[in-house]
């Protein structure tokens, strides 16, 4: 054979450098070939991330039958008491308040269904106030130990002092004849009908009330049990 002929029949073998220039070539314009699985990730985690914030947002399920796998513990605002003890760190939500001109203390109780005051109370505060009185209905009142007896319903204003802006609110109390608590009872239905919160500071002990309709806080006397 000629020389020529030989060099022909050589197989001439293509550098691995050059392969691997045209397999990017081929794939420059399909950018989605460019870490499929990595970019697959990232968007099932992006789903996941949007899936729990949802789930934070709702609200408590009354299901009972739901199963209880996700338990995280409530982290303490305070100190907690030693065992036995855990009763001595309740405080009781009382301000400062004005009624018929009289300076005088209110407790603010969520638990309690109706605002409501003593007779014997209301006498010291308002001395006429049988004059003022509406009548009850015949609804029966009970507390948590036993029945309250309703004596009427005495509409009144009170005014929270403030040094930026007195706060007024109007309060229809149910007067009980054997409620023997000393100060006025603001309930749970003017709460929500004026929207005040009760918020609690993390790092002291002053409890501070909301009142939303103004946004002013005011300081509540640290009424402790001894």
């Amino acid at each position: 054979m000629s020389q020529e002929g030989e060099i022909n029949e050589i197989d001439i073998e293509k550098e691995p450098d050059a392969e691997k220039d045209e397999v990017n070539e081929d794939n420059s314009d399909d950018k989605s070939s460019i870490f499929p699985k990595f970019s697959k990730d990232i968007e099932n985690i992006n789903v996941t991330f949007d899936i729990r914030e949802s789930y934070s947002h709702l609200p408590q399920l009354s299901n009972r039958q739901i199963e209880l796998s996700r338990i995280q513990d409530a982290q303490l605002m305070k100190t907690k008491q030693n065992r036995g003890k855990g009763y001595t760190a309740g405080n009781s939500c009382i301000t400062d308040v004005v009624i018929d001109n009289k300076p005088t203390k209110l407790l603010l109780d969520p638990g309690a269904f109706h605002s409501c005051i003593g007779k014997s109370f209301l006498k010291k505060c308002v001395p006429n106030f049988e004059d003022q009185l509406l009548p009850v209905d015949g609804i029966k009142f009970n507390s948590a130990s036993n029945q309250m007896k309703a004596f009427g319903i005495f509409e009144t204003t009170i005014i929270f002092p403030h040094i930026n802006e007195n706060l007024r609110i109007i309060v229809e109390f149910v007067v009980m004849e054997n409620c023997s608590s000393m100060r006025l009872i603001l309930g749970n239905d003017y709460l929500i009908m004026y929207d005040i919160d009760l918020h609690k500071k993390k790092t002291d002990i002053l409890l501070l009330v909301t009142i939303s309709i103004r946004n002013l806080p005011f300081s509540l006397v640290n009424d402790k049990l001894q």
